[in-house]
């Protein structure tokens, strides 16, 4: 039963951190702040079915939760401040027909945000 346990956590908070880490998450809605008790409750979990001990277990939910807070914080700042950088590059040099170095370097790096 303590496998199943930690194998469930473990892959909820895989699931959260990429969600995290590719989408990014705002602070301001509820959501992004339910990715961080979904976050603490599994570090909690693994903890738990590791060794027991809700103290360690707690300290590293809190971790994990501020882990994924803050990684989602950061991803989701760092879109927005180069998605207009991208856009303008791309705007300049993504024509197809540009057969520049650069400009090719620009459309393969910046094309996810076309």
């Amino acid at each position: 039963m303590k496998t199943v346990v930690i194998v469930v956590s473990l892959a909820a908070l895989l699931a959260i951190v990429y969600v995290a880490s590719l989408k990014g998450l705002d602070l301001k809605r509820r959501s992004s702040w339910l990715y961080g008790v979904i976050s603490f409750l599994s570090g909690v979990a693994v903890i738990m079915g590791l060794n027991g001990n809700l103290i360690d277990g707690l300290k590293v939910g809190a971790i994990f939760a501020f882990l994924t807070l803050f990684t989602g914080t950061t991803m989701r700042w760092h879109n927005q401040r180069y998605r207009g950088m991208a856009s303008s590059l791309l705007l300049k040099y993504g024509k197809e027909d540009d057969p520049s170095l650069f400009a090719k370097l620009v459309r393969k790096l910046l094309g996810k945000y076309k």
